[in-house]
This record gives structure tokens, C-alpha cells and sequence, in this order.
């Protein structure tokens, strides 16, 4: 019980001053991610275009290649918006900050879910990049629980949705998801845990500003 006390804080319970500062440290995490993506999105593209293009059937190629090119696409504007919008202090986000980071994530679940399919149902490939995909978001993000959760309820609704558009049987559906299922909660309880570990480390830095504030006049 104590466990799952610490797991499944309710954001209601937290200072705004620590919603700003978990705020913040996704902005400053979403500069250096923005340009993983970047990379990552060429890399997808360069392929396509090498290898694919050249393997594939054209509709196939098509596909992957319109898919990607979104990522590319995506991942500059994501960029662009956080280096102009970066701040220097938890103090100056903005509401608005909250909700590109939530965005970026989701972006990047349903994206990679989607990319995935393609994977599986053209290429015989498998659900790695999803995985590597959702299990990243859970560790890089610090969102409250109901906006996590809701991004994985998103992403596994998008994914059956998906499946069927391709057409893929029943079946089929329950066996490759089943696995996508653990990888959410295994996601869901390390973002979790991290979210709690956080918090420890600001209530730790409180406790030693109220020290430095009472002993302040006898220390030099």
C-alpha cells in the first residue's frame, strides 16, 4: 500500500511552485530530445530512401516514407518552438509550456506505434520502435499521473485502431498488444517511480532552504 501511495501521488496534493519546477525540467529536457529527433527522423528518411525505395513495393514505400517525412517535419517545428520559448528559471513558465510537452510525448507515442504497424504488417518487422519509443517518454517526462495515463490509454487505443485499419485479425490483435500492455505499465510505474524520486529531491531542497533561512544569521 505505501508503495502504491508513492506510484500514484495526486497532483492535486503538490505546491504550484513544484508543478512550474517539473514544468521546467521537461523544457529543458524537450531541447535536447527535439534534436534527437531530429536526427533520429533522417536517419528513418535516409533509409527509405536508400534502402526501401529499392526493397519495397512503391505503395510501401510511399507509406513509410510520408510517415517519416511527418516525423521530420514535426521535429523541427517541436525544435524551433522549444529554443525560442527555453527559459532560464522555473519562474518564468507559462502555462502554455506545459502543453507542447505533453504534445511532443504523445507525438511520439503514436508516431512510433504507427511506424511500428507499417513495420509489422510490410516489412516483417516488429513493435522495437514503439517500445524504445514509450519507454523513453516514461523515463524523460515528468508529467502527474492523470496526463501519463491518458497519453498510454491514447496510444493503445490509437494502436488497435491502426491494426484494424490494416487489417490485421483478431487474433493477431490481442497477441501483439498483450505485449504492448506490459511495455505501457512497465513505462506507467517507471515514470512513476521517477515522478516520486523528484519529488523527494525538491522536498530535500526546501527542507535545506528553511535550514539555511533559520541558521542564516549565525553563519558567515
Amino acid at each position: 500500500m505505501a508503495l502504491l501511495n508513492k506510484l500514484f501521488i495526486n497532483p492535486h496534493n503538490l505546491s504550484y511552485d513544484y508543478i512550474r519546477r517539473f514544468c521546467f525540467l521537461n523544457n529543458v529536457r524537450s531541447k535536447y530530445l527535439t534534436i534527437i529527433l531530429i536526427m533520429v527522423s533522417f536517419v528513418f528518411t535516409f533509409y527509405d530512401i536508400s534502402v526501401l525505395q529499392k526493397t519495397c513495393e512503391k505503395d510501401v514505400f510511399l507509406i513509410h516514407f510520408k510517415t517519416d517525412i511527418i516525423f521530420v517535419v514535426f521535429s523541427f517545428i517541436f525544435t524551433l518552438y522549444i529554443f525560442f520559448n527555453q527559459v532560464k528559471s522555473h519562474r518564468h513558465i507559462l502555462i502554455h509550456h506545459k502543453y507542447v510537452h505533453g504534445i511532443i510525448s504523445l507525438f511520439i507515442l503514436t508516431w512510433s506505434v504507427f511506424k511500428s504497424i507499417l513495420l509489422i504488417n510490410f516489412n516483417d518487422g516488429s513493435y522495437y520502435v514503439a517500445i524504445i519509443s514509450v519507454l523513453a517518454t516514461g523515463i524523460l517526462y515528468l508529467f502527474p499521473l492523470t496526463v501519463y495515463l491518458s497519453q498510454l490509454l491514447f496510444t493503445f487505443i490509437f494502436a488497435v485502431a491502426v491494426s484494424l485499419l490494416f487489417n490485421f485479425t483478431i487474433n493477431k490483435i490481442i497477441h501483439d498488444l498483450s505485449f504492448i500492455v506490459i511495455i505501457l505499465f512497465l513505462s506507467l510505474v517507471i515514470s512513476r517511480y521517477l515522478f516520486y524520486l523528484q519529488i523527494k529531491i525538491l522536498n530535500k531542497e526546501a527542507e535545506i532552504i528553511k535550514y539555511r533561512k533559520r541558521t542564516g544569521s549565525y553563519i558567515k
